[in-house]
């Protein structure tokens, strides 16, 4: 698996200055942080939540590549690193944490949960969206090589530390333990977060077909969705993702800082928006905190209603953190039946399996004697079959990447403030997509980019 990032442009030489620790200029001094990088922060409402909830008691799993825990603009926030991991595919090691390259787009999110805003070069960097959530960081991909059983087991240790939502910015073939994995923590009410690839695929892949989970596109300042979106019925939301600041490694330092955009970052914002608000409102499920993600879209509390451009709309985190959650029913809405959909919905409600009716005793015994013969061979036959599709399905992750180059920063940008409820609606492209697509189980196209 490839990891797929953008490299930020060249810096000017406002920016070159930034880079290397001098003086910023005074044209950058200026910089109008309202309309700039942290319009994310400053724009929504985030800012204004954070005199009711900054996501204290919330538990967030962010499974992506390692974190420099290093970085100024996350001293003192809650990261769990996990302990290093060698992938049995191949032997990579899967290390916690790093101050390498290949720790940019882990640390990246990491800054967009829990960020403390703390400058670099003179500039206001990346302010968490829940800044006091604990998080419980997982290593799925390393120099843009995952590993399929990292992915399983990082879930279902999240599961058991008591993770409230799982963040995750990846996509790749599908393994079938994977379904399983989702299934268990879907059935334990934790909510998965997963970005909708930044680049329309000819089929949609995995894990944006999971079923139950929410799925997200990322739209600008001016509440217009990035080029060339995905279009599908399992877009669940819409959440800020262009020209977000994060913190840089460049020429062996981490001390440049880049204006990014893509799907990835209005992943994390969206994971920190339901981290938000189940500080606020702690005995939510999170089949509840879903209920109202989708249900406050555009600025009021409504019934659910979606389309495949936008889905439930643009997320709205004023309106989510005035509704309580638990006056909706605690069913996950997501949740498809549809036989081909994996996880089932069978699998999530953890009744996969259960006949519908009690057997005939009689005809039971009466079978038993071929069930005894019949039995090794057909479960031979299974096994072999699940070592067949493992093989062959060996996932390689690739974090989504931006659909624009990240911009330097190097003055404030011309943008107009952030209005989402006075937003057009955005045109369709003119094709729309097909029916949800099971997850394909065949080796993935080679991923292109590079960071």
């Amino acid at each position: 698996m490839n990891l797929s990032r953008t490299r930020p442009a060249l810096a000017t030489a406002a920016t070159a200055a930034l880079l290397v620790g001098l003086v910023a200029p005074s044209a950058s001094a200026d910089w109008d942080t309202s309309l700039g990088g942290l319009w994310y922060y400053s724009e929504t409402g985030v800012s204004q939540a954070h005199q009711t909830a900054t996501g204290a008691g919330v538990t967030i799993a962010l499974l992506d590549s390692p974190v420099n825990l290093e970085v100024p603009t996350l001293a003192g926030a809650d990261i769990q690193t996990q302990p290093d991991y060698v992938c049995p595919d191949d032997g990579t090691a899967f290390p916690g944490t790093s101050s390498g390259e290949e720790a940019e787009h882990g640390t990246a999110m990491a800054e967009l949960l829990v960020g403390n805003g703390a400058e670099v070069g003179g500039f206001p960097s990346s302010q968490g969206v829940a800044p006091d959530a604990t998080i419980l960081s997982y290593v799925t991909v390393v120099n843009d090589r995952g590993c399929g059983g990292r992915v399983d087991e990082s879930i279902r240790a999240a599961v058991a530390a008591g993770a409230d939502i799982i963040s995750m910015s990846f996509s790749g073939a599908f393994n079938e333990d994977n379904g399983e994995a989702f299934a268990e923590a879907l059935r334990a009410g934790v909510v998965i977060v997963n970005a909708m690839p930044n680049d329309p695929p000819s089929e949609l892949g995995w894990p944006a077909t999971a079923n139950g989970i929410v799925t997200v596109e990322a739209h600008d300042i001016n509440s217009e969705i990035l080029e060339n979106p995905v279009v599908s019925p399992l877009l669940t939301v819409v959440s800020p993702g262009t020209e977000i600041v994060r913190t840089g490694w460049e020429g062996g330092a981490w001390n440049a800082q880049w204006l990014s955009s893509g799907t990835s970052e209005a992943t994390a914002f969206t994971s920190g928006a339901l981290a938000l608000v189940k500080s606020a409102y702690p005995e939510a499920t999170g089949n509840q905190l879903i209920q109202s993600l989708i249900r406050t879209t555009g600025g009021s509390t409504h019934d659910p209603a979606r389309n495949d451009n936008t889905g439930y709309g643009l997320i709205s985190v004023p309106a989510l953190m005035a509704t309580d959650p638990t006056t909706f029913e605690d069913v996950n809405p997501l949740i498809r039946d549809d036989p081909d959909a994996v996880p089932s919905a069978a699998q999530i409600a953890g009744t996969a399996g259960e006949n519908p009716t009690d057997p005939d005793p009689a005809a039971t015994s009466e079978g038993s004697d071929a069930d005894e013969t019949s039995s090794p061979v057909l479960a031979i036959a299974a096994v072999a079959g699940v070592l067949v599709l493992l093989l062959i399905a060996g996932l390689i992750i690739g974090a989504a990447r931006g659909r624009r180059k990240n911009q330097p920063i190097s003055g404030p940008p011309g943008q107009q403030p952030y209005q989402p409820a006075g937003r057009q609606p955005y045109p369709p492209p003119g094709q729309q997509a097909g029916e949800p697509q099971s997850p394909p189980r065949q080796p993935p196209p080679t991923q292109h980019g590079g960071m």
